[in-house]
């Protein structure tokens, strides 16, 4: 069996609902994986709609709609934060004070 499929269905068996969420490191620990690659593993298992919940308190699969729909909540907060980052860094490029060049160029065939 793959980690992916391990981490998932050790998830299920251990941990189902987040009073019994368990720490990154603990996972980390358990299925011999760094930290990156255990977030490619739990995203990996979201993407094929398996319910991997996750906040302040770990890794868990989800018991019902509310735990599914706080972590989307929280996944959003993230998407928002770095969109937010990333429109402040495309908007310090153009100002001129900051010693940025831009330089456009457009062809016209």
């Amino acid at each position: 069996m793959d980690k992916r499929t391990a981490i998932c269905e050790y998830l299920k068996k251990h941990h189902t609902g987040k009073s019994k969420a368990v720490y990154s490191r603990e996972l980390q620990r358990l299925f011999c994986i760094d930290g990156r690659n255990l977030r490619r593993k739990i995203s990996s298992l979201r993407k094929d709609g398996f319910p991997i919940c996750s906040d302040e308190t770990g890794y868990y699969y989800a018991d019902n709609q509310k735990e599914i729909n706080a972590t989307v909540c929280r996944m959003n907060e993230l998407v928002t934060t770095i969109s937010n980052a990333r429109t402040g860094l495309l908007f310090a490029s153009v100002l001129p004070e900051r010693g940025v060049t831009v330089e456009v160029k457009i062809k016209l065939d």
